[in-house]
């Protein structure tokens, strides 16, 4: 049984199987070895993206512009917000308010006391009876638990 090979593709030659085997057999073993390396540096990567402390230390300045970044910009919308409530406070802003409310209501007087419509009173219904329930839940157990205290006090005043 002869084997045609082209290990290097310049050309056929005959191979006996035994040297065929052993040509395979190392060419296995270094597959082997290429991919325990590349396996190993794989670890040692997973390792090194799993360590926080390195992770700070090699992005530290990245982490410290990230978080004065952050700062600034939570600062900048509390300070936004400020602005914008002290703005429609002043009386200017109220009246130029007013003036647009009128208006609207003068251009579409049905939406002044518009009825809600069908789902809406189903979502009110149904939150009011949710309320409702749970309010007199609270005053069952309220009144249970006073009661029970009531009858627990005269028991205590005889037994001493």
């Amino acid at each position: 049984m002869n084997l045609t090979t082209t290990g290097n593709g310049k050309g056929n030659q005959e191979v006996s199987p035994q040297e065929s085997t052993r040509q395979l057999d190392g060419e296995i073993a270094a597959l082997r070895e290429e991919l325990a390396g590349l396996v190993a540096e794989l670890d040692r990567r997973r390792h090194d993206l799993l360590d926080i402390k390195l992770q700070a230390r090699r992005h530290a300045l990245g982490m410290a512009l990230t978080s004065v970044a952050v700062l600034a910009t939570a600062s900048g919308f509390v300070w936004l917000g400020a602005w914008h409530s002290r703005r429609r406070r002043t009386t200017l802003s109220r009246v130029g308010r007013l003036r647009e409310a009128i208006s609207r209501m003068i251009d579409r007087p049905e939406r002044v006391a518009a009825e809600p419509g069908v789902p809406a009173r189903i979502l009110t219904a149904t939150a009011s009876a949710v309320v409702a329930t749970a309010i007199k839940k609270v005053l069952e157990r309220g009144i249970q638990r006073a009661l029970h205290r009531h009858e627990e006090r005269p028991a205590r005043l005889e037994a001493a």
